[in-house]
């Protein structure tokens, strides 16, 4: 039965297989035209620093030149940037901002306190296309992946619950262990430590325009206990380019 489990799970890799930069960084005093995380942003001149509700001025998440990044769907121009409250509490104030290239643009900044942050640092990033699959923690797994093992080993279990019984191995760590999940990543799929939150108040926004797994590197990020931020938004904002839809949200154990 364990080959026809790994069968199972070959098969739900195919089905769930998707398209993602994996994201890879350096500890870099990053241009201010740089990809990045934290630093100085690309603001065109003109334009007000984001702050919080209660004038702290926040930090940049992630700044991304989208013409990098193909992806079905995606926009391919603009200067993605994304700020969130430097305080960093719950629930996360945000702002998503999207800016042409080429513009000329502000120099000098508001200083920031990034003790609360996920990070102190600044980190040039760089991005590999690959792919990943849909993981544990994502609110359509149960179904999908029962709907797998019972096709594929003649079952006829009615919840990822009744794997349990059904095994008589650790079936979760063995679908933990053979699906693709990069810790960062542009586009692919959201990761939680907790419950899914677009099974309930943001249904719908099935996309992932960028995550950050904290408990990949505790030297350098930190996001609550060993937690995750991740940036969601519906397939349609993404096509049509309204990006500064998403929600930017974390959770953590």
């Amino acid at each position: 039965m364990k080959d026809k489990f790994l069968e199972a799970i070959k098969v739900f890799k195919e089905r769930t297989e998707k398209e993602c930069y994996k994201v890879d960084y350096v500890i870099k005093d990053a241009d201010i035209l740089e990809d990045k995380m934290g630093g100085k942003p690309y603001l065109p001149i003109g334009e007000k620093y984001p702050v919080s509700k209660s004038g702290v001025p926040m930090g940049l998440l992630l700044q991304v030149n989208l013409k990098n990044i193909k992806l079905e769907g995606y926009p391919n121009e603009g200067i993605l940037e994304i700020f969130v409250d430097s305080e960093f509490g719950w629930p996360l104030e945000y702002e998503i901002k999207v800016f042409k290239e080429g513009l000329e643009y502000q120099k000098e900044f508001p200083k920031i306190d990034y003790s609360n942050f996920p990070f102190e640092k600044t980190f040039a990033i760089t991005y590999t296309k690959d792919v990943c699959h849909m993981p544990l923690s994502d609110y359509r797994f149960s179904d999908l992946f029962v709907e797998v093992v019972n096709e594929v080993c003649g079952l006829e279990l009615e919840n990822v619950f009744d794997c349990d019984d059904a095994f008589d191995f650790d079936w979760y760590e063995l679908v933990a262990n053979n699906i693709k999940n990069h810790p960062i990543t542009i586009g692919g799929y959201a990761d939680f430590t907790q419950n899914d939150p677009r099974d309930g108040e943001l249904e719908g926004a099935d996309e992932c325009l960028f995550k950050l797994d904290s408990a990949s590197d505790y030297k350098n990020f930190c996001v609550g206990d060993s937690g995750i931020i991740f940036v969601l938004i519906s397939m349609g904002n993404i096509v049509n380019g309204h990006l500064d839809k998403a929600v930017v949200d974390w959770d953590c154990c």
